[in-house]
């Protein structure tokens, strides 16, 4: 006991303990302790205090309340009702704080809040370190930044750094984005995590989880790694790959490992699969890029390249590196291919540089029907090829039929252009050739080897996806020149503008 105003003792009430009134004051080691009254047990080396009790540890830790009670044995105090804890810019706030001077550590257990200079996190149980600036919290916990809320059940948060180790699920919720982890940490000064356990982080109409998810809530900027998924509700889209990345602001998402888009929208869902994936989203259009490996698979629908590029700007998918598209038995190929949308569904496609359209007949899978030139044009109607157009050195074979459909022949055209249109199961209605049309028929006893196939004939069927997992296949054939390459995107065609204007 350092001072007192007043001393009183008396045996036959209280011959336990000592009252000091009026600024009394104890010492205990480096801690100071200050009350208006106190009842001091010598024998026990405690006390209990009342009425504005403040303690003092060296120069960086007070506590304040109503009622102290010390055991100097154990050095521990148990300080309660309106209770603050003060430490070096961080204050505690609770009805009931026990702070053991031994382990140095204070803590409440019926509801209690720190605050430090960024943020005020509450709960039922906390524990708090002045030395170490490590504080523990349990059950309703609750952080508080100016820019997000964290809620979870477990929490570690250091004062000093202002990091947050999540080690249950956690809650991150700002006006971008709501971010699920559970566990890894998050800096509440620059708004980076490290996320584990396959953390997601959801910015409406998107979504991106990982097995490890690194994100900052300042930048908006993701990134994952292993098992990712990137969703967006708005397009029916799911992108899957080994590592990913997105861009809040910009609505970019680039994924590559194993890259595979699944789109939703129609009746049957399209899978493609490149090296590299991205999309981008601005107030106005919306851009989809895949590059090396193309490969996709639908129903109805599958098609190699070496890489895509498409957007709403004008609604044009762009396919370059030696495309090939399938449908039922048809197929198409080109140097380059420009399909373009309309109402969301297919309205025509061109095709540049050695275009060629071959169909197999049933009846005698040895024969083709097929049609080859500088550039191709084919409409759609109903999702199916309804009419084709060949311009620059146009060549066709086809097969015509009898009234019981049975091949009868194989008729040859060349040197002019060509008008084709095709009834509802692709097969050839009507063939207009100008403006000097040679063709040639021969019967099928007539026909050999070399008057099979046109020159640049190909079917390479093997090439084919035929599942949704042959996506990954990589057969080596997806891909052009650099040439090719470089001219991903060329110079509409005067054939080619005609066509839009047509389809207008």
């Amino acid at each position: 006991m350092e001072h007192a105003e007043s001393l009183l003792f008396d045996k036959d009430q209280s011959a336990d303990y000592q009252v000091l009134v009026g600024n009394v004051q104890f010492r205990h080691d480096s801690v100071w302790m200050y009350c208006d009254t106190a009842h001091y047990y010598q024998a026990d080396n405690s006390l209990f205090a009342f009425g504005h009790v403040h303690i003092t540890q060296g120069d960086t830790l007070t506590i304040d309340g109503k009622t102290l009670f010390y055991d100097g044995n154990r050095k521990l105090a148990q300080m309660r009702q309106e209770v603050v804890m003060a430490n070096q810019g961080v204050t505690l706030y609770t009805d009931h704080l026990d702070y053991d001077r031994i382990e140095n550590i204070g803590y409440y257990f019926m509801g209690g809040k720190i605050v430090d200079t960024t943020n005020v996190l509450t709960s039922v149980y906390g524990r708090y370190n002045p030395a170490t600036k490590m504080a523990f919290f349990k059950e309703d916990v609750v952080l508080t930044h100016p820019q997000f809320v964290l809620t979870t059940d477990t929490l570690n948060y250091n004062t000093d750094t202002r990091v947050a180790s999540i080690v249950s699920h956690s809650i991150i919720t700002s006006d971008q984005s709501v971010v699920h982890a559970f566990r890894g940490w998050y800096n509440t000064l620059s708004g980076e995590s490290l996320l584990l356990d396959r953390s997601y982080v959801e910015s409406s109409p998107n979504y991106m989880i990982g097995d490890t998810v690194r994100f900052n809530q300042n930048t908006g900027i993701g990134q994952a790694w292993g098992h990712v998924l990137l969703t967006d509700s708005s397009q029916s889209v799911h992108i899957l790959g080994n590592y990913g990345r997105y861009v809040q602001d910009k609505e970019e998402t680039f994924i590559t490992g194993q890259a595979l888009l699944k789109e939703f929208s129609g009746r049957d869902t399209l899978y493609l699969h490149a090296d590299t994936l991205k999309t981008r989203k601005d107030s106005i259009f919306d851009t989809f890029m895949a590059y090396h490996h193309v490969r996709c698979y639908r129903v109805d629908l599958q098609a190699l390249c070496d890489s895509i590029f498409f957007s709403t700007r004008d609604s044009v998918l762009n396919m370059s590196g030696s495309p090939i598209i399938w449908s039922d038995n048809q197929q198409v190929r080109g140097t380059l291919m420009k399909l373009y949308i309309k109402n969301g569904a297919p309205d025509y496609l061109y095709v540049q540089r050695d275009a060629s359209i071959v169909s197999q007949e049933e009846a005698d899978s040895s024969y083709f029907n097929q049609s080859t030139g500088d550039e191709l044009t084919a409409w759609f109607k109903n999702n199916k090829v309804y009419h084709i157009v060949i311009v620059g050195n146009a060549n066709a074979i086809y097969i015509p039929h009898n009234d019981k459909n049975e091949m009868i022949g194989l008729v040859r055209l060349e040197h002019g252009d060509m008008s084709m249109f095709m009834d509802e199961e692709g097969k050839m209605q009507s063939v207009t050739v100008s403006p000097e049309p040679v063709g040639k028929f021969y019967p099928l006893s007539l026909v050999t080897a070399d008057v099979k196939h046109l020159p640049l004939f190909s079917w390479p069927i093997q090439l084919r996806p035929t599942h949704p997992e042959d996506v990954f296949r990589h057969t080596g054939q997806e891909g052009g020149s650099q040439e090719t390459r470089r001219a991903s995107t060329p110079r509409r065609s005067n054939r080619e503008r005609a066509a839009r204007g047509r389809s207008r």
